[in-house]
């Protein structure tokens, strides 16, 4: 069985980098006989952190499965009102679905395409982008699974009558623990670690990167720390945070297990990334979530021991919730995340075995 697991890997994301090792121990524990490969940016930092996998070997699969992230969205830019849609859709749906679903052989018999599937995903927003809708079911409804991480995503499977599993993502699973459940617990810092990420999408009134650099300023008194997840997709952030404490996740000199010691050392977050929030509330830190986009938001209602900084991102409400004894113990929130991921997973299995295997 040819198996390739599709995603943002390759692009220098610690996020994504997680997405991939865990899918990875994930197919290899639960999936004998197969040839594992892994679909993303060309970059020579993967191979490192693959055991026994290709990466963009261009194999015929057999199964393409569609591993976390937000795969298919629309957001407005700011400047020019021009809808970002995610996977790349141009203008011509219809030739991007022909692209995706079937290529046609020279005596213009269709070529089998193969199985495709969905695990620990997110969708929307859409924005009333009926041309991003229309992609993302018609991606969705031939598919042999779909696992979804979040509610949101489980209404609109559930809006387009779209049989899907709610789960969680991957890196609440089982197949993560192993990752962090040694890190001992730091004593005693007061060091905050700001996540941060470039956003130049029209979801918000205020520009959060002004912001969180105004609220820095404004307090000296605090052991503050700019942390960048995405090296190359956050070049705005990379250049403000010159003169400020910085950590930047370099995979082609760092290991995974490295930058989460790291990390573990940061009694708080304000984080702008998604699985910022995760990892620390993995390791039982104080997470702030920036609500630059609706995953964030809705993460702290998967925990609600996570705090928002919602997108009005006024100074004043950071700094209450800076000062705010905010409950510390996620534990009983991501056990019940872990077993939505770990359910998921094994029904992806199943699933698998009756089609493949016969079982």
């Amino acid at each position: 069985m040819n198996i390739s697991i599709k995603g943002a890997y390759g692009d220098s994301n610690f996020g994504d980098d997680l997405l991939m090792i865990v899918f990875e121990d994930f197919i290899h524990a639960n999936i004998k006989n197969r040839s594992l490969n892994f679909i993303g940016s060309e970059n020579n930092y993967v191979s490192k952190f693959l055991n026994d996998s290709s990466y963009n070997n261009g194999q015929k699969d057999d199964l393409l499965v569609y591993g976390g992230g937000t795969q298919f969205f629309s957001f407005i830019e700011k400047s020019t009102l021009r809808t970002k849609l995610k996977n790349n859709i141009s203008n011509n749906p219809v030739k991007i679905l022909k692209k995706v679903f079937q290529k046609i052989s020279p005596n213009n018999e269709a070529v089998i395409k193969s199985e495709k599937a969905f695990l620990g995903f997110g969708l929307g927003p859409f924005n009333n982008n009926i041309q991003a809708i229309e992609f993302a079911k018609n991606q969705l409804k031939d598919s042999l699974f779909t696992g979804v991480r979040d509610q949101v995503s489980f209404g609109y499977c559930n809006d387009w009558n779209i049989k899907s599993f709610l789960g969680a993502d991957v890196v609440f699973s089982s197949y993560f623990h192993k990752y962090v459940q040694n890190v001992p617990q730091t004593i005693g810092s007061n060091k905050i670690g700001i996540i941060v990420r470039d956003w130049d999408w029209k979801n918000s009134p205020a520009d959060y990167q002004d912001q969180l650099i105004n609220f820095v300023s404004s307090n000296p008194h605090l052991d503050v720390t700019f942390i960048v997840f995405a090296k190359d997709k956050d070049p705005k952030w990379m250049k403000r945070i010159q003169n400020y404490k910085s950590i930047v996740w370099n995979p082609e000199a760092m290991e995974i297990n490295d930058f989460i010691k790291i990390l573990n050392s940061f009694s708080t977050f304000i984080t702008a990334r998604y699985h910022g929030a995760i990892i620390a509330g993995l390791l039982g830190k104080k997470v702030i979530c920036v609500e630059i986009e609706p995953k964030l938001r809705i993460l702290t209602e998967q925990i609600p021991s996570f705090a928002l900084w919602d997108d009005s991102f006024n100074i004043d409400k950071l700094n209450d919730l800076i000062e705010l004894d905010l409950e510390n113990n996620h534990q009983k929130y991501i056990e019940d995340l872990r077993s939505k991921a770990d359910n998921m997973l094994n029904q992806f299995v199943k699933i698998y075995n009756s089609k493949f295997n016969g079982e």
